[in-house]
């Protein structure tokens, strides 16, 4: 996935709209007993697929790599950035999914350069890997769940592994899933289907994380609620983990740090702007000065788009100056802010320091 960095920023929106629904068509091969038939009424109800002007839908026809990139940049509300463009020798500006298969290349789904192949047939264990990253699910390595033709060492295992622990695909456990055989189009209805109710699920708090067995699990009615923890304690938590796994020690979460980051993720969204120098406060020791915070080192993180701590912090981890402040052992405190625009867009805002 590409990034835009200046100094120690990263640029990296990702704008996300809501697509108006249409009205589902009655495909006239597709029978009211099909197993696939929910699903297929449910994508095409929200235009994510269409049929074919004879009426039918075509079940068992191959879905393309292309179809796939506008199906599921439509389910997630993916929009790609204005700047970035993918270097793909076989896609052009005038094909019809390009901006689809833009913002799933960004958004590191598929791999930038070379060929797209736009044309050849979804492969299952491709698909797998467009879900759990597109719909960012966490990928763990417990493996409760194990196929007989897919190895450890296939680059899409994990993928794979995912989407069967969380029971987007019914493959029974020890099963053949077929890895490199084609999606067909009832296919990936269901997958598509499956992936967007086990979203709407999480969302609602009905399947969460469980971070001590490190597996999704479903809400009993008889469990307390589970504690609410906002974005910033959520992407510091990230932090500390990945401090944890690099043998550095946890950073302490600052109250006073937090409220100046919080009023620099505010004021990037009231005004604007995304960078390290603001309009308001000016460079981040003036406006850490500005609010008597006393320090003698200190760093800042800010992220923009990206719509959950996970895939923030992700992005950070991928940048070798963001990752830097993450697991400098020199820092001792850390402050996070969050906040949204008009429009939605999200601002991140990390604050390092050194007391």
């Amino acid at each position: 996935m590409k990034k835009h960095i200046a100094t120690v920023i990263l640029s990296a929106t990702l704008l996300f709209s809501l697509q108006p629904a249409t009205q589902a068509a009655t495909f006239k091969d597709v029978p009211s007993t099909h197993w696939a038939h929910d699903a297929i009424t449910n994508i095409s109800k929200r235009g994510l697929i269409n049929g074919y002007p004879d009426g039918t839908y075509r079940l068992n026809e191959p879905v393309t790599r292309a179809q796939a990139a506008k199906i599921v940049a439509l389910a997630i509300n993916a929009k790609p950035s204005a700047h970035f463009k993918p270097q793909y020798r076989d896609v052009s500006p005038a094909h019809g999914a390009y901006d689809h298969i833009r913002a799933l290349t960004e958004r590191g789904i598929f791999t930038d350069g070379g060929q797209f192949r736009p044309n050849e047939p979804l492969t299952r264990a491709q698909m797998a890997k467009m879900l759990v990253i597109g719909y960012d699910i966490i990928v763990d390595d417990n493996d409760y769940i194990r196929f007989e033709d897919v190895r450890t060492i296939n680059q899409y295992y994990g993928y794979i592994i995912t989407l069967a622990e969380i029971s987007v695909t019914t493959t029974p456990p020890g099963g053949t899933y077929n890895p490199n055989g084609n999606v067909t189009r009832a296919q990936m209805a269901a997958f598509v289907d499956r992936t967007t109710k086990f979203d709407q699920d999480r969302k609602k708090g009905l399947i969460y994380y469980d971070q001590q067995q490190r597996k999704y699990r479903e809400k009993k009615a008889s469990e307390p609620p589970a504690p609410v923890v906002d974005n910033q304690t959520q992407t510091i938590q990230l932090v500390n983990e990945q401090r944890k796994q690099l043998g550095a020690k946890a950073l302490v979460q600052d109250e006073k740090l937090a409220a100046i980051a919080q009023k620099k993720a505010e004021d990037m969204a009231n005004n604007n702007y995304f960078a390290h120098q603001s309009p308001t406060y000016g460079s981040v020791s003036q406006m850490l000065d500005s609010f008597n915070y006393t320090w003698t080192g200190y760093g800042e993180n800010i992220a923009q788009g990206y719509t959950t701590p996970k895939a923030t912090v992700d992005s950070w981890m991928n940048s070798t100056d963001h990752r830097a402040n993450i697991i400098n052992t020199k820092f001792t405190n850390i402050g996070a802010g969050y906040a949204t625009d008009t429009s939605g867009t999200t601002y991140w805002v990390h604050l390092f320091t050194q007391k």
